[in-house]
């Protein structure tokens, strides 16, 4: 008998005869267990789509704020704003500032304080050559286009020059509350329930979406988008894991794949909402008042039966799992049957639940993904995968300044080539399994990065054609990750093992915003040449991980260690 019906001890032991003890060990198995189970009330019917639609669709509320950023924190032309010039307009009087492309050569960050209106276009050029005299001094206040922003909150802070770092810092913290979301919340989700920390996220996010309108000042704004972001992870990640425990193992791959289409629906949505809505405070309630339809998960969202066997609420999981089969058409196992199957999955030891309970628990937790060889080799390449296909993510959605492309253009162009991949990876991942997909497409994705390098910038098309197509296989590889992190690990810590590779995503799309601004003032081609780099190497280490799509999820970490790999 495994290790996990031996400790159930007497609850098990009546169930053992000669016959068991020669059956296969995946039969005994806590994850076989609960797939007859599902088996009797319906693996993919009525009851698990609805389920789906209703945890699904926070994904294009997530999305909303999660590219916000790109129109809330855009930085339009500018220049100081010069005593001399404070009555001038600038389009009519100031023409002699314009380069042969038409781009204005007015100082930016500092300036020679000099009458610029009496400086001729020749002697504008010249005159730092021949006067000494001249003091550079730094631009205390600046003149701002608001031919395509009416307002941002580099525009209303001044994030500008050498407080430029805010603005990049804008996304990052945003990911970071992403990232601490993912890690302190799903373990919550796996102390307290799915559904519980998804109705205390889904409250949370409303709220501080809403009030990131009325902030007062940069400190206020950051704060506020930092507990969205953790608050949208409390939601999207424990809903998921909810959608992976409610379903039979051939429809995790559809379900799966899906579950990351309203965050791609809320992707093409964003710009178009922000090309119509210019002003940063406006477009921010235009994508969080929708989001107070998510209370109504106070009364549509059910709760995992599997977690709750797993916790020994036996009772609350029955009353589910009746539901699902009254839904799908279906009937329970006999009293007998079910009584024994549950005993298999009854968990016995309850973590601690208070606060240094739970922080001893995640550290456990920590240390039982990486203590044994087949685990630690699975939980350490999946990790790198998410912190690179997420950086990518990010990195290629916001590089539109980069290439010359219009910001509007190239985020809705990456939320398009999303949606058909997920559709597209439907049909892959059955004929290929999940470890050849996510390889091959880690790959691809690679190469196209790579291609920029050798395209001149003024090349806009091709090069956001290269983006593109790197944005559609980094999606397919994003949507297999999510299937195959829940995949790689058991029941008892996958929650968590999801959070953290979440986590380590998180990290990812954290640097990107740097390495898209840093490096890519020094050469156009330098963040899409590192993403290139770190997608191929993503996409050799992946053919180390085993194929897990045509056998049940784990249950324990022994099931693990029996794999081959």
């Amino acid at each position: 008998m495994s290790k996990s019906l031996s400790t159930n001890g007497s609850v098990s032991e009546p169930l053992r005869s000669s016959e068991d003890e020669n059956e296969d060990p995946s039969e005994s198995s806590a994850s076989e267990a609960f797939r007859k189970i599902l088996m009797s009330v319906g693996e993919a019917g009525k009851y698990q789509w609805k389920a789906f639609f209703i945890a699904s669709f926070c994904g294009m509320f997530f999305a909303f704020n999660s590219l916000a950023a790109a129109f809330l924190a855009a930085t339009p032309d500018f220049h100081c704003r010069f005593q001399s010039l404070n009555n001038t307009d600038l389009g009519s009087n100031l023409s002699w500032h314009l380069d042969e492309d038409n781009f204005l050569n007015l100082p930016k960050c500092d300036y020679f304080n000099v009458d610029f209106l009496n400086i001729s276009n020749e002697s504008s050029s010249n005159f730092e050559e021949h006067d000494d005299n001249l003091v550079k001094e730094t631009c205390q206040s600046w003149v701002y286009d608001d031919s395509v922003y009416k307002s941002t909150i580099v525009t209303e802070w001044d994030l500008v020059c050498d407080r430029r770092w805010m603005m990049t810092s804008a996304q990052a913290t945003y990911m970071g509350g992403v990232l601490v979301g993912a890690v302190i919340l799903s373990e919550l989700s796996d102390l307290y329930g799915r559904r519980t920390i998804v109705l205390i996220s889904s409250v949370g996010f409303t709220v501080c979406g809403i009030c990131i309108s009325f902030s007062r000042n940069f400190f206020m704004f950051i704060t506020l988008r930092f507990l969205v972001a953790c608050f949208g992870s409390g939601m999207f990640l424990p809903n998921f894991v909810l959608i992976m425990e409610l379903v039979g193992e051939k429809a995790r791959t559809t379900m799966g794949m899906l579950y990351q289409g309203f965050f791609g629906v809320g992707f093409c949505l964003i710009p178009a909402i922000a090309y119509y809505i210019r002003d940063w405070r406006n477009l921010q309630l235009a994508i969080s008042i929708p989001s107070t339809v998510l209370l109504l998960y106070f009364k549509i969202l059910p709760e995992s039966p599997r977690w709750l066997l797993s916790q020994g609420r036996e009772e609350e999981a029955v009353k589910i799992l009746k539901e699902i089969a009254k839904t799908n058409n279906q009937n329970l196992p006999e009293e007998k049957e079910l009584h024994q199957l549950m005993s298999r999955i009854r968990k016995q030891t309850h973590s601690s639940k208070n606060i240094l309970g739970k922080i001893a628990n995640f550290f456990k937790n920590q240390a039982k993904l990486l203590k044994t060889p087949n685990m630690r080799r699975r939980c350490l390449i999946i990790y790198f995968s998410w912190f690179v296909v997420s950086m990518i993510y990010y990195g290629l959605t916001f590089s539109g300044g980069n290439i010359n492309a219009s910001v509007y253009l190239m985020v809705f162009l990456s939320g398009v080539v999303e949606i058909p991949s997920y559709f597209l990876s439907c049909l892959t991942i059955k004929k290929f399994g999940r470890r050849i997909n996510i390889s091959f497409c880690f790959i691809i994705c690679g190469i196209a990065c790579m291609l920029i390098l050798a395209v001149p910038k003024d090349m806009v098309w091709l090069n956001m054609t290269f983006a593109s197509a790197g944005k559609f296989f980094n999606s397919i590889a994003f949507g297999v990750a999510y299937i195959y992190s829940a995949e790689l690990v058991p029941t008892t810590v996958r929650n968590i093992a999801v959070g953290t590779s979440s986590m380590w995503a998180r990290v990812g799309s954290m640097l990107a915003p740097f390495i898209v601004d840093s490096l890519g003032e020094v050469h156009y081609a330098i963040p899409s040449t590192v993403f290139g780099i770190l997608s191929l190497m993503a996409g050799f280490l992946d053919l180390l991980l085993p194929e897990t799509g045509k056998i049940p999820m784990p249950e324990t970490i022994e099931e693990v260690e029996a794999m081959d790999r």
